[in-house]
């Protein structure tokens, strides 16, 4: 018996990260969902380039193309959003002067919507410095 097409992706939270996105912020991301224990996998490329993608953007990317419904979007600049498919907002943000600490907790949450779980942090979105 055989397949046409490419096998199937494993179930991941997906994460989805600008090209210039500061690697400790993805590798907190990264890190608070496997702790965890849900696996991550990175999210393919976004229709129309992720030059200009913002989080939001890249983690609605990510929870479309997930198994799991659940994707990570992270910014040029360092900003953090979880997404959910069957929601039309963004569910959780950290603004680019997150710390570490911070991040890989949002990542965790990301997971823990997985699994079901309590969150760590508010389900109210934070908006970024700048905006009104």
């Amino acid at each position: 018996m055989s397949r046409d097409g490419p096998a199937p992706s494993p179930p991941a939270v997906l994460v989805a990260v600008h090209a210039a996105a500061p690697a400790v912020v993805v590798r907190e991301v990264y890190a608070g969902v496997e702790e965890q224990g849900i696996p991550t996998a990175p999210a393919g490329a976004v229709d129309g380039g992720a030059e200009d993608a913002g989080a939001e953007q890249l983690g609605r990317h990510a929870a479309a193309e997930s198994r799991l419904e659940v994707g990570v979007g992270v910014a040029r600049d360092g900003t953090v959003a979880v997404h959910h498919a069957l929601v039309p907002h963004v569910l959780l943000t950290l603004g680019p002067g997150a710390g570490p600490a911070q991040v890989r907790v949002l990542g965790g949450d990301a997971a823990r919507i997985v699994a079901g779980l309590p969150l760590r942090t508010s389900l109210r979105p934070v908006e970024p410095p700048g905006r009104c």
